[in-house]
Formats: C-alpha cells, structure tokens, sequence
C-alpha cells in the first residue's frame, strides 16, 4: 500500500504517530510539507519562526532521507487550496491513504473536514492522531460534563487518568525498507523568504537531534532548581526548548516521558523542580484543550465575555515605545530587548510586560498578543493567546483583575542584582543595584535613559476602574 504522510507542527521521527502508522500499514511512504507564506502572515508568524522553520524543515529531510521517504515541499496560497493539492499528489502517485497529526484552532479544523471531505471523494482514506496532546481535546470534562475552564482541576483530572501507556513512544523505524524513487524537492523549492530579523542563529539549532540535547541537559544539570530558578531572569534556569514544542520537533510525551523516568514516576512528589516542569507541559494541553472547547478564541474574542465592553485606550507614542524597550521601566525594557535580540523572552517576564501593556498603559491585550507572535521563535498560538488572555484578566483561569504586577516589585524581585538589566541595557551597566530599577532623573539623564511613560499608581487606579465599569 503506498501512504502519504502529511506534516504539519510535528516536524520529528520519534513519537510522531502518523508517521509510525504509515510504516506500519505501508510498503511505500511519501512525505508532504504545505509551505505558504500567505498562511504564515495571516497567523502572525514571525520572521525568525519562518527561518527555524526552513532550516528544520531541512533537518527532517535529512532524517526521512535515512529511511527512503523524499520529503515532497507544496507550495500553498493558503489553507484554502490544502485539499486540491493533497489530492492531486495522491492521485499522482498512487496514494491509498493520507495520515496527518491534528492541529488546533479554528482555521486548522476547518481545514482539516474540507481536506478529508475532498480525499475521501477520490477514494483516498484519510488517518488522523494527536500527537501534541496526552488526551485527545474534549474528553476530560468536569462533574457536570462541561470543558474545563481553570487549569488546577484539569490537571489533576488530567493525573487521576493518566496511563503509563500514553507514553509508549518508542519504535523503531530502521526495521522496515522502502525504495521511492521521487527525490525530495527541499533544495530547489522556493521559500520567498527574506531574513528580516537580527538574532544570531546559533542560539538556535535545528533539529530533533538537538532538541533531545537541550532535553537532556535540562533535565540533568536544571530541572531539580527549576522551581526556585525558573524565575530568575538571568540565570538560565528553564530549559529554552519552548521552539521546539511550538514545531514539533520535540513532543510534549517525550518531555514527560523523559521527566517521570527522574522522578520515580511520580507527578505529586519527589522533586519539586520536576513535578513544576511537567506542569508547564501540561498548561500547553490546557490551552490547546480551551482552543477547542472555546472556538471564540480562535476568533480574537476574549474568554470573559464582559471584557468585551472595556474601554481600551491607545497612545502611539506609548506603544512604540513599549515595543522599542523603551518605557523609562528597566524589566519592562530588557525585557523587550531580549525579545528582539534573541527571538524569545523569559516566560516571567512575558507576564511583567504583558501586564504592564493591558493594565497599566490599558492596550488591546490583542495588540501585544499579535506583535509577541510576530517576533516570537515559539509562537504558539493556543499558548500565547493564552498568556496574553490570563494577564490581561479576560481568558480563562485569568488573573483577577485588579491583580496588576508592579514591574520595579518584579524587578526587585526577580532581577535582585539587576544583572538582566545590565545584560539588555547597556546604558545602565554602571548604576548600582539600589537604583538600577528604578533610576532617579539625574541618572536616567546621565546614562540617556529615557523618563517613564506613565505613573503606575494613575494607571493601576485607571485599570482597574475601567475592568469595574465593563464588569457592572
């Protein structure tokens, strides 16, 4: 039987089930990859996303290559003409049977039903598995069936079901040979693509074979003081592999996986740094899980139906000046310079200037969301949509709204010696750690740094009368 394996966000060999059923069902498999730049800037994909993307994609060609899959690029005007050209390649090469990996949003699952509608009228069957979840989305409900909502009762469903099984992730592929004598097109195909961004590529290797590195070194050198550090700015206590959930080219199971085996199998106890981990890989299910339940939020609307009716204000001066680094509020700033400089921000400081621009500039939360994922290596819709929706205190488990970070408290907190800040600002690598975080004006004159663009008791007190007049 001849197969078509379709990727999608699951750009890797191991535990990637549709690629696993194929070699088991095939006696020739072929491998597919819709690449369109028109789809990518609909979705506020970031110029450094779309250049890892390039360079993984020719990593798992590499990878096919090993086991005699070409891996076939089809260029796209979007999801729209998906099903056409899926089905014209089948077709062509006589394809029995198509298997993808799902993925989530709106857009996506429309998609996916037009696609399979399309196939299954040629004859051509269609498989499709859930590689990024541990539970397929919808099936973990509350007492009263409904989906969940606030993530400490999902995760602690998500535990009482837990089965060892879902984490058999191990096979071997090398047992099976195909001979398919169609080349990969990778080295010919036109990506239009033009590097715009300036982060130093290094930072990011592709490749399975790296993000299994990056796993390993986490968990072996990290992850016990993951709970104690994991805050801390500067001290390169997360396990940065973030890029490489958002493409698949390492799975959430494996990263359980591999976590549990640490930790004696246990999800409540031992170490704390490991039981914290695993909790962040479940927040990704959870939200993949409110994408679906909630199909509202594929639609830019926010969980919190009363937020609709905030009055959010806009300022032009103030929002470059956020996306510059530029606010006159040191965390805020490095921050915001670690984004542009690396592609990635460290996830508490994702909270510091998400909040800062929801609550007390009181921006569209749909504004900052847009401008992370279109400069984020790890844009992630489902998780950043997510971010944005909890800090700004209208997405589900949401921080309560009054509840507002002040970022000099952060900073203080967070960045004791202000050595982040000394990283990403150099105009203030001088200034000792009793004023880094918040400068006085003879020392912000001094070092050129600019003024604050606001008051933070002003627009905390504006902030939170605004919630309170949506609200009643």
């Amino acid at each position: 039987m001849k197969t078509l394996v379709w990727f999608r966000s699951d750009l890797r060999l191991e535990d990637n089930p549709a690629l696993k059923n194929a070699f088991i069902e095939s006696d020739e498999i072929h491998a597919v990859f819709i690449y369109s730049k028109v789809q990518l800037k609909r979705h506020n994909e970031s110029n450094i996303k779309i250049d890892f993307l390039i360079r993984n994609l020719n990593s798992l060609e590499q990878s096919l290559a090993s086991l005699n899959i070409p891996l076939i690029l089809l260029n796209s005007k979007g999801f729209e003409d998906n099903g056409v050209l899926l089905n014209q390649y089948a077709i062509e090469n006589s394809i029995n049977t198509v298997y993808w990996n799902n993925q989530f949003g709106e857009d996506e699952e429309i998609r996916d039903k037009k696609v399979s509608k399309i196939l299954k009228e040629s004859n051509i069957q269609v498989k499709n598995f859930d590689d990024q979840v541990v539970y397929k989305p919808g099936t973990l409900k509350t007492g009263q069936n409904q989906p969940y909502s606030v993530f400490t009762p999902f995760k602690r469903k998500w535990i009482e079901n837990f089965e060892m099984d879902f984490l058999d992730i191990d096979f071997d592929y090398h047992k099976k040979n195909f001979s398919v004598g169609k080349p990969s097109n990778i080295k010919n195909f036109n990506f239009d693509f033009e590097k715009t961004h300036f982060v130093e590529m290094d930072l990011w290797v592709p490749g399975e074979d790296e993000a299994k590195r990056r796993l390993e070194d986490f968990l072996k050198n990290k992850v016990n003081n993951y709970s104690k550090n994991r805050n801390d700015p500067i001290l390169e206590g997360t396990s940065r592999i973030s890029p490489y959930l958002a493409l698949g080219i390492i799975s959430p199971k494996k990263c359980i996986l591999e976590a549990l085996k640490l930790n004696n199998f246990e999800f409540s106890s031992g170490s704390i740094g490991i039981t914290k981990w695993i909790d962040e890989i479940v927040w990704r299910e959870f939200y993949k899980n409110i994408l679906f339940s909630f199909p509202k939020v594929s639609r830019g609307q926010p969980f919190q139906d009363y937020s609709k009716k905030i009055e959010w204000r806009y300022n032009e001066e103030e929002f470059e000046a956020w996306k510059a680094g530029k606010t006159g509020f040191p965390i805020v700033d490095a921050a915001m310079r670690q984004l542009s400089n690396e592609g990635w921000m460290h996830n508490r400081l994702r909270m510091v200037v998400a909040m800062f621009f929801t609550k007390n500039m009181l921006h569209d939360w749909r504004l900052g969301e847009a401008f992370f994922m279109q400069n984020l290596i790890d844009g992630d819709f489902a998780s950043n949509n997510g971010g944005w929706q909890w800090s700004s205190s209208t997405g589900t488990d949401a921080a309560p709204y009054f509840r507002i970070f002040n970022p000099i408290t952060q900073s203080t907190n967070f960045d004791k010696e202000g050595l982040f800040i000394k990283k990403y600002i150099p105009e203030l690598k001088d200034l000792d750690k009793s004023v880094i975080h918040d400068p006085p004006k003879e020392h912000r004159r001094y070092c050129n740094y600019p003024e604050q663009i606001l008051d933070l008791k002003e627009s905390r007190l504006r902030a939170i009368e605004a919630f309170k007049v949506a609200k009643s």
